[in-house]
């Protein structure tokens, strides 16, 4: 029972820094989905799942955003120009995949923020009971 408990709130943690995500994604700030991150990372008690749940935080919100854009605006075409300017014709995929890539760095640095903060308060938590 205590195994689903903490996946539980794995799933919490990515869902809560994918919507928070999305939420500073719409500020002309983008890199303050630093903070969806370390949210996300408070949520977990062990470095692996906070860096890991923030990097996927983020790159579910923005692997959604870049499919809802290639839909709507087709944004695919001004990223294969961009790759055509900087590499050559046709590279649009890998202008994606560094956007993504990038999305997900941030999450994974916030998520690893996050949780070191968590372990902190609460190795001073137990060391202030003692």
């Amino acid at each position: 029972m205590e195994v689903i408990e903490k996946e539980k709130y794995f799933l919490l943690s990515i869902l809560i820094g994918a919507v928070l995500a999305g939420i500073l994604s719409l500020i002309p700030l983008w890199h303050l989905v630093l903070i969806a991150g370390i949210v996300a990372g408070l949520l977990n008690r062990t470095m692996k799942k906070g860096t890991l749940s923030g990097a996927a935080g983020i790159c579910v919100c923005w692997l959604i955003i870049m499919i809802y854009g290639m839909v709507t605006i087709n944004a695919y075409t001004l990223m294969d120009q961009f790759g055509a300017l900087l590499i050559g014709p046709g590279f649009g995929w890998l202008i994606f995949i560094i956007v993504l890539l990038v999305g997900t760095l941030f999450g994974a640095l916030g998520g690893a923020i996050g949780s070191a903060v968590m372990i902190i308060i609460k190795g001073y938590e137990t060391s202030e009971s003692s």
